[in-house]
C-alpha cells in the first residue's frame, strides 16, 4: 500500500508541483490550502508524513504543527517546507526540513530518508 502525505501550503502552484512529484514517486497526495482544512483532513484519515509551509496567513506552519502533534498519530512523521531559511527555524517538533526552492532529487531523496525508505 502506498504511503501518504499530506501537503499543507497556501500557495496553490507550490501545492500542485509537490503533489505531481510525490504521486509521480508512488506516494498518495493529499493537499490543503490552510491549517483548518489540514485539521479537518486529520479528522479522517491518518498520514505517513505530514509537510507544512511555515509562512501561511491566519494560523502559521509553526502552530499548526502544534495542533498537528495533539492529534495525528504518533508515527506520523512532519517536514517543514519553506522559504524561510533553515537556520532560522525552529526544528523542536518536526523531523526534517525542505529549503524552496528545491530540486527534484533533494526533494524526493528527503522525503524517502525521513519515511525510512
Amino acid at each position: 500500500m502506498a504511503k501518504s502525505i499530506l501537503v499543507i501550503d497556501d500557495v496553490f502552484d507550490d501545492l500542485q508541483s509537490i503533489k505531481n512529484l510525490i504521486e509521480k514517486e508512488g506516494y498518495e497526495a493529499t493537499i490543503a490550502t490552510n491549517g483548518a482544512q489540514a485539521m479537518d483532513l486529520l479528522k479522517i484519515k491518518d498520514f505517513d508524513l505530514i509537510l507544512v509551509d511555515i509562512r501561511m496567513p491566519t494560523l502559521s506552519g509553526y502552530d499548526l504543527v502544534k495542533l498537528i502533534k495533539e492529534k495525528a498519530n504518533e508515527r506520523t512523521k512532519l517536514l517543514y517546507v519553506s522559504v524561510v531559511p533553515q537556520k532560522e527555524v525552529l526544528m523542536d517538533e518536526v523531523d526534517g526540513f525542505i529549503q524552496k526552492p528545491f530540486s527534484e532529487k533533494t526533494f524526493i531523496g528527503k522525503i524517502k530518508e525521513v519515511l525510512g525508505e
